[in-house]
């Protein structure tokens, strides 16, 4: 096996490695003793250096990947935080959203309790009635009002010549007309209108 002695930065190195322990043995024999110790000593700062060398990308090996698992369960952390934080915001909007809802809601049935107080109120019942009636043509057509307008209904049934019922079931205002000839129902009722408008705002 051929070896090659070279010097480098004030160092000798052998370029094979492999069996160097019977080389530097024979080579013992062949050269001084200075120079024997000055190779003995290259050759084992460069193995300290070597193993020095293989800690240090171990170390930093280990120490990339602790990085990148940290990293990546810092991440996670966050996007969970991240997440749970977005669930309690869109549940507090939501929550929000329905307070004010039912707030605009209150403050209308106020006003249309007042607007049912007014001249305005019964001529709009009245023209509903008579839309009603034109559009039932000759076929036969039941009024219905509201509890709460009981005591309109006498008047309505004067001026139209027709039996106004009241119905049974509160309607929050207005009126609802049924044509049985047709199967049609009228629904001028405001509770119609009022759910309407909620679907709206949902």
């Amino acid at each position: 096996m051929n070896f090659r002695l070279r010097l480098k930065k004030g160092r000798y190195y052998l370029d094979n490695r492999r069996k160097t322990t019977a080389f530097l043995k024979r080579l013992a024999l062949l050269m001084p003793l200075p120079l024997l110790k000055k190779i003995l000593s290259d050759y084992k700062k460069m193995l300290l250096e070597k193993d020095f060398l293989d800690y240090q990308n171990s170390e930093t090996r280990l120490a990339d990947m602790e990085v990148k698992t940290e990293t990546t369960r810092i991440d996670k952390e966050m996007n969970k935080e991240l997440a749970l934080e977005q669930i309690k915001l869109r549940m507090e909007l939501g929550k929000k959203a329905a307070e004010l809802k039912e707030k605009i809601f209150a403050q209308l049935e106020e006003r249309l309790a007042e607007y049912q107080e007014t001249p305005e109120y019964v001529a709009l019942i009245d023209s509903q009635i008579e839309r009603a009636l034109k559009f039932a043509g000759n076929d036969e057509v039941k009024i219905y009002i509201d509890p709460n307008d009981e005591s309109l209904a006498h008047d309505l049934s004067v001026k139209h010549d027709i039996d106004i019922a009241i119905s049974k079931y509160p309607f929050h205002g207005g009126m609802r007309a049924v044509i049985p000839a047709k199967n049609i129902l009228i629904d001028n009722s405001f509770k119609k209108r009022f759910q309407k408008q909620r679907k709206n705002l949902m």
